[in-house]
């Protein structure tokens, strides 16, 4: 039981922080911008190639990191880690542009 609340406490937590630093009218603007040539790292993960942008959303690439840390052991194998990464997916999988992958380019 203590592992379930241990789980569902971070899980919400996950939730939280990546609703505040991902929803683009909350506090997205405090985190700085980190970009080389056409790749932003910050504050999303995007390409920028020709006309178009290609958007790796956090959601996806949680996804990624917790099915490589199935197989793994140590520090990402923690249940607070893996609850905080699927508290981010799920935020992330609320939005309606979840599965929006490719973009026009937009000069900024």
């Amino acid at each position: 039981m203590q592992t379930v609340l241990l789980f569902c406490f971070f899980f919400i937590a996950g939730y939280q922080f990546f609703l505040i630093f991902s929803h683009p009218q909350k506090r997205k603007h405090t985190l700085p911008r980190i970009k080389y040539k056409n790749i932003e790292i910050l504050p999303n993960v995007r390409i920028h190639f020709r006309s178009k942008t290609y958007w790796f959303h956090h959601w996806l690439i949680l996804s990624l990191i917790a099915g490589f840390i199935t197989f793994t052991e140590g520090f990402l194998a923690l249940l607070v880690v893996k609850a905080v990464m699927m508290g981010g997916i799920a935020q992330g999988l609320r939005y309606h542009d979840r599965f929006c992958f490719r973009l026009p380019r937009r000069k900024s």
